[in-house]
């Protein structure tokens, strides 16, 4: 099997396993102990999990901070602990006529820039513990509200009782919270029935693995259909490839002269096609390594 080293896989995670769990019986299977993911699901949330491997996981921020787009179920009518149907039901209210209900005005609101509360029911920190650990205890801590920003995001009447959302949003947009303030603004409250992350970046869900089927799958078909390498997942259009000399000085860590345009973001690689890592290029046409797998 594969030694892994700076590689990934393009995951499917189902409802009802954390993304922590599912990363735990991948690791098992291939027999791998180092590995992370970019931006965690909730356990009810299916959808894209991209999961590195070993020297990889250096590039998890890129994708971390990247766009994501859901399409998710909402149930109007009831408001949970956790925005979802894995909390308490804490209030009901009367779900409005839909002859009354724009939801172009809504959507037309929640595109841009927006003020967002991260919900209690988060893996964010307060002095060491997470929020979530808080809110099991029933002790609820004040979260500043952060700026996130919504580049489209559309929403369909399904039934009485139901809307369908689709959104594509920044790094840190909670859709739980989202949720929730769009049942506030109609009236009757509302909460996630389902979730589905289906975007990162420019990486679809269609390219995914669901986790039973890699899990039951050979390890030869996991390496041959499954496993890639990180550089093959990097949006970036410009490489630059390097003789030995400068490959050594960019694995100590020290730029070299190359013949190339300045550039934020490029891939690096060796004589010989193997991936080196990414780096920028200045206006001295010096590579600059940012991160080195090697």
């Amino acid at each position: 099997m594969s030694d892994f080293k700076i590689s990934c896989l393009l995951l499917n995670k189902p409802s009802g396993i954390s993304s922590n769990e599912a990363i735990t019986k991948i690791k098992k299977r291939i027999k791998q102990k180092k590995a992370g993911f970019s931006g965690t699901l909730d356990p009810l949330a299916s959808g894209l999990l991209i999961i590195f491997f070993n020297k990889a996981t250096k590039l998890c921020s890129i994708f971390l901070n990247a766009n994501k787009s859901y399409e998710a179920i909402i149930r109007l009518g009831e408001v949970s602990s956790s925005g979802d149907l894995d909390g308490d039901i804490t209030s009901t209210g009367i779900i409005p006529n839909y002859d009354n209900l724009d939801l172009d005005i809504l959507e037309k609101k929640y595109t841009g820039f927006n003020k967002q509360i991260p919900p209690m029911y988060s893996a964010l920190k307060h002095k060491g513990i997470r929020l979530y650990e808080y809110a099991r205890s029933k002790i609820i801590i004040d979260r500043l509200p952060r700026d996130i920003f919504i580049h489209n995001i559309k929403l369909k009447i399904l039934d009485n009782n139901y809307l369908h959302l689709k959104v594509t949003c920044s790094k840190g947009t909670y859709i739980r919270s989202l949720v929730e303030q769009i049942g506030s603004d109609i009236g009757c409250g509302a909460l996630v029935d389902k979730l589905t992350r289906t975007d990162i970046d420019n990486i679809n869900i269609s390219s995914a693995v669901n986790l039973e089927k890699f899990l039951t799958s050979s390890d030869e078909d996991i390496c041959k259909n499954y496993i890639i390498n990180v550089d093959q997942l990097l949006k970036v259009k410009t490489s630059c490839y390097l003789s030995e000399l400068n490959k050594l000085k960019i694995l100590n860590g020290n730029k070299v002269q190359i013949n190339q345009s300045a550039n934020d973001f490029v891939k690096i690689y060796d004589k010989n096609n193997n991936f080196l890592g990414i780096g920028m290029i200045n206006e001295n046409f010096e590579l600059i390594p940012k991160k080195i797998l090697v």
